[in-house]
Parts: structure tokens; sequence; C-alpha cells
């Protein structure tokens, strides 16, 4: 058993208040409860595999975290105004049909009332998404960590019982028909980095089996990630274009048939769709860590200016480790070309979440409390707690 040296300000958390937390109704609400329980269990699994090397629970504080943002919608008034300004230049191109259809009152207060509508109704649609996507990952792998924790904790020797105990509970098969084997390969690499003594050996474990999981929720997580990006944004706009002409005063604006509005708006909206699209993937490509804010279309920084990753991780050794970053990393050994062009493609993201991994397994920033006494007190009394999360 490996002693810890970090502060336990929290209990750590029983099956029964991780079901609770799955059961929560309030999105907000339970995202804080979700990115608190992830940290807990962090600090305490060291006591199972030491503080040398994260587990995947460090690093999906910080990206729970970030996810709170959307699902609370803290990004509206940027992404508002960097709409609205962005949109100001494309909306110009269409005045001439836009005084003739709407007359010049309709064209200039119309269109801008009718994007600010539409901006609220997508990121309602995001922050939807987000929220469902935080709750798909937790359902499976909060669980997970707890059982783990509760099964691997006071062990000096292996003991495949207690690791049977831990994959009995998860379903064979391939992650694309709803099974489990990464978890169950992930589950049993832990178990063999518990024991091993030689720090790369170990090193090399914790990455293969947080690779796993962050390979089977990635996959989990394909379905809100392309909803969130793909938000009906043009369909959206013409509604509410639709509903905004037939409350204006104006007679003419009335008369107009919604089929023809729909008609000749058509062209702008899916211009202003493309662009909440390009807006879209900046503002989702990129993670709140303690120390930075990384931008997850651009190449992930290197650990150092001498090295990529801690020497431990530098050159990998462990064949199955080997394997998979040949199948997962299109630059192994190397930050240059981690950025992710498409977010909604799984591949892009997996290139660029091993790198993340492999560069901060070691970085005991990311033990950081992700919150402050107040805010958890607020939030464990069904409090949303003010100022800055």
């Amino acid at each position: 058993m490996v002693c810890c040296t970090l502060p336990r300000w929290w209990p750590v958390p029983t099956k029964a208040e991780v079901e609770a937390i799955i059961q929560m109704e309030d999105p907000v609400l339970r995202n804080l409860h979700i990115t608190q329980t992830y940290h807990v269990l962090e600090v305490a699994l060291t006591d199972v595999f030491g503080e040398e090397d994260l587990s995947w629970c460090g690093f999906s504080t910080w990206a729970s975290k970030t996810a709170g943002a959307f699902i609370r919608k803290d990004v509206l008034p940027g992404v508002m105004a960097q709409l609205l300004e962005r949109a100001d230049a494309v909306t110009r191109g269409f005045s001439e049909l836009q005084d003739r259809l709407l007359g010049a009152w309709g064209a200039s207060v119309g269109i801008q009332y009718v994007l600010a509508r539409t901006v609220e109704d997508v990121l309602d649609e995001v922050a939807r998404h987000t929220a469902r996507g935080n709750l798909v990952v937790f359902q499976e792998l909060g669980p997970l960590y707890t059982d783990l924790l509760a099964n691997f904790t006071g062990m000096d020797s292996p003991e495949p019982s207690r690791v049977e105990a831990v994959v009995s509970r998860l379903a064979p098969g391939p992650v694309g028909e709803g099974g489990q084997d990464l978890l169950i390969r992930a589950v049993r690499h832990y178990h063999e980095a518990c024991f091993t003594e030689d720090p790369k050996a170990h090193a090399e474990l914790m990455f293969l089996a947080n690779a796993l999981v962050g390979y089977h929720e990635q996959a989990r997580l394909q379905g809100p990630v392309v909803a969130a990006l793909n938000a009906p944004v043009k369909e959206l706009f013409l509604e509410h274009l639709v509903a905004f002409v037939r409350a204006d005063p104006n007679p003419r604006a009335r008369s107009l048939s919604e089929w023809g509005l729909r008609e000749g708006f058509a062209p702008l909206a899916q211009r202003l769709e493309r662009l909440w699209r390009e807006l879209a993937t900046r503002m989702l490509m990129k993670m709140e860590l303690p120390d930075v804010t990384l931008r997850l279309g651009e190449d992930l920084p290197a650990l150092t200016a001498e090295r990529d990753f801690p020497p431990a991780l530098e050159r990998l050794s462990h064949p199955e480790l080997v394997a998979l970053m040949a199948a997962l990393d299109r630059s192994p050994d190397d930050t240059a070309g981690s950025a992710a062009r498409d977010w909604g493609s799984l591949s892009d993201r997996m290139n660029l979440i091993v790198d993340l991994f492999r560069t901060r397994q070691q970085d005991r920033l990311l033990y950081d409390q992700p919150f402050t006494f107040l805010q958890v007190d607020a939030f464990q009394q069904g409090r949303v707690p003010h100022g800055r999360l």
C-alpha cells in the first residue's frame, strides 16, 4: 500500500453517493458534484497508485470543470459578442434583400434581434448536449473508479480475485456495441501498476490504462460532441425570423408568406450556420487546466524546452502501449501534430488526448482543488455558488 501525502479534505464518495449524483436532475449542480467527485477520487487513488502518476480521474476533473462553463452557459456573453460582430459583415451583404422584405426598421433591428434569440437557443442546445455527455461518462466511470478504489486499497501483493470483482461488473464486447472491453483491459493494467516498482514501467502501465479509459470515454461521447457542434442554426434563425415578422406592425412585412421568407433568407441563414460552426469549434476545443487554457485546435505545448514528455514516458517500450499509440497517435513521441483538426472526429480527439495524457501524467498541478471550500459547501447544500467557478 502506498502512503499518500496529499491532504484529504473530503471523504471518499460511496457507491450510494455516486448513484445519487447520477440521479440529480439539475445539470448544473450535477456537473459541480461530478467534477468534485473526480477530484476526490483522484486524491484517494494515490493510496493505490502513488502520487507520481495521475489516473484518468486527474484529467477528467478538469475536463468536467471546463464542461461546466458550457452547461451553465457562462460563455453566452462572449459568444454572443463574437457572433454578432462577425455576423455584421455577413448581414450587410444581404442589406438590399432585408430592406426590400422587412423595411428599413425591420432590417436594422430585426436581424440583430433574431440573431440574439438564435444564439440563446443554440447555446441551450450546446448546454444540453454537454450535460448529457458529462452524465454519460460519469454513469460508467464514476462507479468504476469508486469500485476500483474499494477493491484495490490495502493490497500488499497481486490479488486476481479483486480484479475479477471489478471487471465482473463490466460488459464484455467492443465499445461500438455497448461493450466495455477497453475498460476491462484498463482495470487489469491498473492492477499491474500497483505492484510495479520500476518508475518507467509504472508510468507506462498508468498511461496505457488512462489511454484505454480515454478511448472508451470519447467513443461514448461521439454523439453528444457531434450534436453540440452541429446545432441547427439555420432552422432556428429562420423560425425566429418568421415569428419576428409575424409580430411586425408593418403591413408589408406581415403580408409576406412564410415560404417566401424562408426562401429569401435561406442563403443568409446558411452563411450564419457556417459562421457558428467556426466559432463553436474554437469555443468547444479548449480545456481549462489549473495553470493554462489549452487550445485543442493547436499543438499541445511540450513539457519543457528540452523534452515533450516526462522522462519515464519519453520513449515507450510496453508492447501493448506502443501498439495503441501507433493506432491513436499520428505523431508518436512528439507533440508536433497533436492538434485536433476536427473535434467531431473521434480519431482527431484521441490523437490529441493521448498526447495530453502523456505530457501531463506527472503534473502535480492536476491534483489542485477545482473549487474553493465555500463553493463546495454551497453546492453540497444544493445551491449553485456565486462568482466564477
